[in-house]
C-alpha cells in the first residue's frame, strides 16, 4: 500500500520541520510519497523542505506562485500515485501509527472509500490541550452541510480517503479560501459513507490567528454558499446540539440516548479488539 500526503504551506517555517519528521516517522508494511507545496514563501520554508528533499526520497518540494491553499492541494494530488491520499497543515501533525492504522482497516475492509479518527488539539508549543471524542457521521447530513455548521466538525487533519474517491469526487474548488475540507466532504458524501475510527489519528494547532471572528465569519460564508441544508431536519440539529453544549458533560449518556431515539441513528464504525484487529461495530449515539 502506498499512501500519497500533500501539504500545502506558505511562510510556514515555525512548525512546517515538525510537520515533514512527523510524516516521514510513519512506519509500517506501506511506502509514503509526501508532496509539500509551497505557495512562494519569502521566509525559511523552502530551504526547511529542500533540506529533506535531498536526502529522502520519499520528498518532492514545489514551489510555485498558486492561488491559495486547495490550488495546492489539488496540484500534489495530481502528482499523487498512491493507494489512499491525506493531507495535512504544515502546523498539524498525525499521531504514531496513523498509517499502520489506516493500512489495517482499508486492506481487511476493501469497501471503506473514506475514514477519520480521533483528533486532538494543540497549542503552538505542540501541548495537547483536548481529545475530541469518536464522533459517529450520518452520510445524509454530511451530504446536507449539517457537520461544521450545526452538528461537530470533520477534522480534515484526521481524514483518510482512496484514490479512486478522490479520482470521482475531487478536486476541490481551488476559488474556496478556507472551506475546501468542507465542500470536499460534501462531494465524498455523494458516493460513500465516512467510516469513524475509535482510535487518535492526528493533532491540530490552534494559533492565535485562527482564532480571529474574521477568520470564522469568512470560513461560515464560504460554508453558507456550499450547503444544501433544507427542512426542520436542521432546526431541530441545531437545537439538540445548542442544548447539549449548555450542559453538563456529566448529561452525555442521556443526549446519546436521545439523539438515538429522535434521529434513529444506527451508523457503523470502527474499533480495534485485543488483538488489534478493525472490526465494525454499530453505534447507536453521535459519540462512540
Amino acid at each position: 500500500m502506498k499512501f500519497s500526503i500533500v501539504t500545502p504551506v506558505y511562510n510556514g517555517q515555525a512548525h512546517i520541520r515538525e510537520t515533514i519528521e512527523n510524516v516521514l516517522s510513519q512506519e509500517g508494511n506501506f511506502e509514503i510519497e509526501y508532496f509539500i507545496m509551497d505557495g512562494g514563501s519569502t521566509d525559511s520554508t523552502v530551504k526547511i523542505a529542500r533540506e529533506y528533499e535531498s536526502r529522502d526520497k520519499r520528498v518532492s518540494v514545489i514551489s510555485e506562485k498558486d492561488v491559495g491553499m486547495y490550488d495546492a492541494v489539488n496540484k500534489g494530488f495530481l502528482k499523487a500515485t498512491g493507494d489512499v491520499y491525506a493531507y495535512i497543515n504544515s502546523d498539524d501533525v498525525y499521531e504514531p501509527g496513523a498509517f499502520a492504522t489506516v493500512t489495517s482497516i482499508v486492506s481487511k475492509y476493501p469497501d471503506i472509500l473514506w475514514l477519520k479518527g480521533i483528533s486532538s488539539v494543540m497549542d503552538a508549543s505542540s501541548n495537547i490541550s483536548r481529545i475530541l471524542p469518536c464522533y459517529v457521521y450520518k452520510r445524509e447530513w454530511i451530504e446536507k452541510g449539517i457537520y461544521g455548521r450545526n452538528a461537530p466538525f470533520i477534522g480534515q487533519e484526521s481524514v483518510f480517503w482512496k484514490a479512486e474517491l478522490w479520482k470521482k469526487a475531487g478536486p476541490i474548488d481551488k476559488n474556496l479560501r478556507l472551506a475546501g475540507d468542507y465542500y470536499l466532504w460534501l462531494q465524498f458524501a455523494r458516493i460513500a459513507s465516512l467510516w469513524s475510527v475509535n482510535i487518535n489519528f492526528a493533532r491540530f494547532r490552534i494559533l492565535e490567528t485562527q482564532l480571529t471572528s474574521r477568520f470564522m465569519n469568512e470560513y461560515r460564508k464560504e460554508q453558507l454558499m456550499l450547503s444544501k441544508q433544507r427542512g426542520p431536519i436542521n432546526a431541530i440539529v441545531k437545537l439538540f446540539f445548542w442544548l447539549k453544549s449548555k450542559t453538563p458533560g456529566s448529561w452525555d449518556n442521556l443526549f446519546f440516548h436521545a439523539y438515538s431515539f429522535a434521529f434513529a441513528s444506527n451508523e457503523q464504525y470502527i474499533e480495534f479488539d485485543n488483538q488489534d484487529l478493525p472490526i465494525k461495530k454499530k453505534a447507536h449515539s453521535f459519540a462512540v
